[in-house]
């Protein structure tokens, strides 16, 4: 028992003298524990909603009231058109426009049933089918309020008020079908996962076995070489990335709705991000199990900052401020609105270049410490 005790007092002094395992053991786990715990949750709130209202009445704007009211909106405002109301929801600017017709007032005091239409982003089906319960749960208790100041009107022999039909109308995903949302988030999160990843790892398994110090000797600057093991791994990546589109379409029956040139050019500028992320890592870690862990945690931050499991309005602002931080936020926006809505470019400018702009600080940041190593 004595060696076992002298070994095991030994494999302490070794964890305690490495100071990459004190950060893996406890930092890294309570990061996860905080940003978990903050980003996950089951609720629905901040939903971007507009409204466009034609009766211009007492009625209506009682509606604009309650709906203002409702902590689960985010108001926007008052829209002049559908035209408004469409290009609003294609450019992402709202997820629910409320249309209120004309007579709407007139309708209800004849005792008719009068009606509202909802036009609803149904990419996320959950959010989508919260609203509309919402919307119309808010009509319900209208109609109750109503009823109660015409009660007396009602018993005079006039006709009491008929209740507010809503009427939804879910663009993008009809059937709100869960798998037109999560499909190609999948296909942005495995290319994620098998680039960092696999980019880190291979990097320091050439260090390990020394091969990349005697790269690093030959003519080649840093720049040459970070180049050299951007491209094998970036073809890799868009060959992956051509399997993921297939795949959705011959087995999930998802079609790509916008243009395949634009999707592949943003997913180029995506793969630069993540490729320039795990070649940073590999001039970080100093052996294939702390890049594989680093690698792991990034893909655990970058997977529950993306909006993939919730949607990012739902997070707490300190939280939502960090996702700005994560390429793979900007690359699932990209994918839901190419693959289910055909958004063209304008629109998905600045993911574009938050993209772009990562990859090029990422690579530019291997670089210099691939030469402050090559120096010392």
């Amino acid at each position: 028992m004595a060696r076992v005790a002298a070994l095991v007092k030994k494999e302490f002094r070794q964890i305690r003298r490495t100071k990459a395992y004190l950060g893996l053991i406890f930092v890294a786990p309570f990061i996860q524990l905080l940003i978990m715990g903050s980003a996950i949750t089951n609720e629905v709130k901040n939903i971007p909603l507009a409204v466009v209202d034609r009766d211009r009445s007492f009625s209506s704007r009682e509606i604009l009231r309650k709906i203002r009211a409702v902590p689960l909106f985010e108001y926007l405002g008052e829209l002049d058109s559908d035209v408004q109301a469409t290009a609003s929801l294609d450019g992402g600017v709202t997820k629910a426009v409320l249309i209120i017709p004309r007579g709407f007032e007139k309708d209800w005091e004849k005792g008719l049933t009068p009606s509202v239409q909802v036009l609803i982003d149904g990419v996320d089906g959950n959010s989508a089918g919260v609203s509309l319960g919402y919307i119309t749960a808010l009509s319900g208790k209208l109609q109750k309020t109503w009823l109660r100041e015409r009660l007396a009107a009602s018993a005079a022999g006039v006709n009491g008020p008929g209740r507010p039909e809503v009427i939804p109308r879910f663009y993008y995903n009809p059937g709100l079908d869960s798998k037109l949302n999560f499909v190609p988030g999948l296909i942005g999160l495995l290319l994620f996962m098998m680039t960092s990843m696999l980019t880190a790892v291979n990097i320091v398994r050439e260090k390990e076995a020394g091969t990349l110090e005697q790269l690093m000797v030959t003519p080649l600057s840093g720049f040459q070489l970070i180049i050299g093991k951007l491209i094998p791994f970036t073809i890799l990546g868009l060959v992956q990335f051509s399997v993921g589109i297939l795949a959705a379409r011959l087995i999930f029956g998802i079609p790509v709705a916008g243009s395949l040139i634009l999707l592949y050019l943003l997913a180029f500028l995506f793969l630069l991000s993540t490729l320039g992320l795990g070649i940073f890592i590999s001039t970080v870690a100093a052996t294939q199990q702390q890049a594989m862990f680093v690698a792991w945690f990034s893909l655990i931050f970058a997977l529950l900052l993306s909006g993939f499991f919730v949607p990012i309005n739902n997070m707490p602002r300190i939280i939502q401020l960090m996702t700005y931080l994560n390429p793979l936020r900007y690359f699932m926006a990209v994918l839901r609105e190419i693959f289910l809505k055909g958004t063209p470019f304008r629109y998905l400018l600045p993911e574009a270049a938050a993209m772009g702009g990562m990859g090029i600080l990422f690579i530019t940041a291997a670089i210099l410490r691939f030469r402050r190593r090559a120096e010392g």
